[in-house]
């Protein structure tokens, strides 16, 4: 076989795994694109969900009661404990409606 044809198969078999290999890298670079703007959506997202958060402050509310109670249910951390009842039932809420996440409710 002569020496030019092997020369050419093997340029041929170069540039088609250069091809190859720079396909993949932009399918690559597409996936990893699109999981990028989904990040940023996300975060976009739960930037905006920290002021619905913000009158849940407790403490605000308490000018009704009494000073001695105030002291005692702000020692026990009743603001603290309803934020977190209600950021559990939050996120309750936002898993059902997820499909197939209502599994034991």
């Amino acid at each position: 076989m002569p020496q030019w044809l092997i020369d050419f198969g093997n340029w041929l078999l170069d540039i088609l795994k250069t091809m190859a290999n720079t396909i993949l890298t932009m399918a690559k670079d597409a996936m990893l694109f699109i999981f990028e703007q989904m990040m940023i959506l996300i975060t976009f997202i739960l930037d905006g969900m920290g002021t619905l958060f913000s009158g849940l402050d407790i403490t605000s509310y308490m000018s009704g009661i009494p000073s001695g109670t105030a002291w005692v249910l702000s020692q026990i951390g009743i603001g603290q404990a309803l934020s977190m009842i209600i950021a559990a039932l939050t996120i309750r809420f936002f898993l059902q409606l997820i499909p197939f996440v209502r599994l034991g409710s």
